[in-house]
C-alpha cells in the first residue's frame, strides 16, 4: 500500500488491509486518512446506529497506534468497545463496518 492512491482519486482507506499499510503512509497524508475515516465512521453510524463520539475521538489516536506499535504483536486493548471501530477499519474490517450492531 502506497499513498499513490490518493493521488490517483482513491481513497487511502481502501487501500487498508491491516496496521503495515498505516506505517507505509506518508506522513503528511495521515490527515487525509483521518478524515477519511471520520467520513466513514459517520456515513455507516447514520445507517447503523452506534457510538459515534468517542470513536471521532480516538481517530489520529488509533492512527498513531498502528504506526508506533507491532500489533498484532504488541496487544491493544481499549477500554470500552465502541471505541474500536477506528481499530476494526484498520485490521480488515472495512468491508464488515456497515454490519455495526447487526
Amino acid at each position: 500500500m502506497t499513498s499513490d492512491s490518493s493521488k490517483n482519486g482513491g481513497r487511502l482507506l481502501d487501500g487498508i488491509r491491516g496496521p503495515d499499510d498505516i506505517k507505509a503512509i506518508r506522513e503528511q497524508d495521515l490527515p487525509q486518512l483521518a478524515q477519511e475515516v471520520r467520513n466513514k465512521l459517520i456515513q455507516v453510524l447514520s445507517q447503523t446506529g452506534g457510538h459515534l463520539g468517542p470513536n471521532l475521538g480516538v481517530v489520529e489516536l488509533t492512527i498513531a497506534l498502528h504506526r508506533v506499535f507491532n500489533t498484532p504483536k504488541d496487544r491493544l486493548v481499549f477500554d470500552v468497545s465502541h471505541q474500536g471501530y477506528v481499530h476494526k477499519m484498520f485490521t480488515g474490517r472495512l468491508d464488515r463496518i456497515h454490519t455495526m450492531r447487526r
